[in-house]
């Protein structure tokens, strides 16, 4: 998926913007749960689901990798809803990426398509996703990380995310050639 000219940045702008809100530096870890109050968004696991519904319990055990979180629309209202079968740093990335759905007003769509197939917007899925990224690290911390020179583990820990998430962050700012360098 290509993203729109501009949106990268913009991206960036409105996570540097909400940690602005929020009283931190634009390099300082943004926790979901902290941004998720901030929006009025509540989180519950899964695992509280199953005290109402015991077939949720399937996620937890042997599905557990068919859905890392949700949203659950009620009128304009959002409930986000995350696997915590999964390690925390996963959850963190999940949590952003359906906080970057509220933040960036998508529209609910169905769940299914017309042949009980998931419904999927590549172009909607990609813009959550940059977001969450930067709402995880943004550029600014990227490159922090980068003068530092932060280990991995040390970072990972700071930001709460995955080695994955760390490496791509590093590389879309640009801060991970730098670090190479070094």
């Amino acid at each position: 998926m290509v993203l729109r000219h501009g949106f990268k940045a913009e991206a960036n702008r409105l996570a540097v913007q909400l940690r602005e809100e929020l009283g931190l530096y634009a390099s300082a870890p943004l926790p979901s749960t902290v941004l998720a109050e901030h929006l009025s968004i509540p989180i519950s696991t899964f695992s509280a689901a199953v005290e109402a519904d015991a077939r949720v319990a399937v996620l937890l055990g042997t599905e557990k990798e068919s859905v890392s979180a949700l949203t659950v629309h009620c009128g304009p209202r959002r409930h986000i809803w995350v696997n915590d079968a999964h390690e925390v740093p996963r959850q963190n990335s999940s949590v952003h990426h359906e906080l970057s759905h509220a933040l960036l007003q998508h529209t609910p769509g169905p769940a299914f398509d017309p042949r009980g197939c998931r419904h999927w917007d590549g172009d909607v899925e990609a813009e959550a996703d940059w977001l969450a990224g930067n709402l995880l690290i943004t550029n600014e911390a990227a490159w922090l990380i980068a003068r530092r020179r932060m280990k991995d583990g040390a970072a990972m820990l700071h930001y709460g995310v995955s080695k994955q998430m760390l490496t791509w962050r590093m590389n879309m700012s640009g801060a991970g050639a730098r670090r190479r360098s070094a």
